[in-house]
């Protein structure tokens, strides 16, 4: 029973001291990035799977990438704004979304001008 004492102060001792330091593993940035890709991840196959009337699990996720795109009211802003490429698979196509994070809020575009099959071939 002591060494489970002493073992939960030690703990309790290394999360206060990291939480002091700044170093606790929510605060990095890398893990809000993450979740965010994710959710946009989520959202794009769900409408993707809305639009085509498919089952989620037929929808395979090509890649992910961090890209700019322009502002879309250029009067107020002139830089690009940070966002992602989502590319996901379905019945051998491959739909490409635009999407970024604003706050709390997730917005999602999607373009597709070319339906291209998942081995590099256009149709």
């Amino acid at each position: 029973m002591k060494i489970i004492w002493k073992a939960g102060r030690w703990l309790v001792m290394i999360v206060v001291l990291l939480s002091v330091t700044g170093n606790t593993p929510a605060d990095r940035p890398g893990r809000q990035e993450d979740a965010q890709v994710a959710t946009l991840v989520r959202l794009a196959r769900t409408d993707l799977q809305a639009r085509l009337g498919i089952r989620a699990k037929a929808i395979a996720l090509e890649s992910t990438r961090p890209s700019t795109f322009p502002c879309p009211a250029p009067d107020t802003c002139q830089e690009r704004q940070p966002g992602y490429v989502v590319r996901l698979a379905a019945d051998d196509l491959v739909y490409e979304y635009n999407a970024r994070v604003v706050g709390k809020q997730c917005i999602l575009w999607h373009e597709v001008e070319v339906a291209q099959l998942s081995d590099g071939g256009e149709k």
